[in-house]
């Protein structure tokens, strides 16, 4: 058997792939959060934003998404 041997092509393309990867963690955790947030179930949002495309379904959620409710600050008198 032969062992593989990692040349620049494959180190590139792992690379990449792992990049990718990273990328599209953080923009779903970023949709996760910004729902719950928002007072909307987060995991529905993520999915759908993931199964739309996750590019495309991000451009969405922020298009529609509901506008945040600004917390009151109590003012001791």
């Amino acid at each position: 058997m032969e062992l593989m041997m990692i040349d620049i092509t494959n180190l590139l393309f792992l690379t990449v792939i792992g990049l990718y990867v990273v990328l599209l963690g953080m923009i779903l955790t970023y949709v996760y959060y910004d729902a719950e947030m928002r007072g909307m179930n987060g995991w529905v949002i993520t999915a759908l934003a993931f199964f739309a495309g996750t590019a495309l379904g991000t451009l969405i959620w922020i298009a529609l998404r509901p506008k945040l409710k600004p917390i009151p600050i109590p003012v001791k008198s």
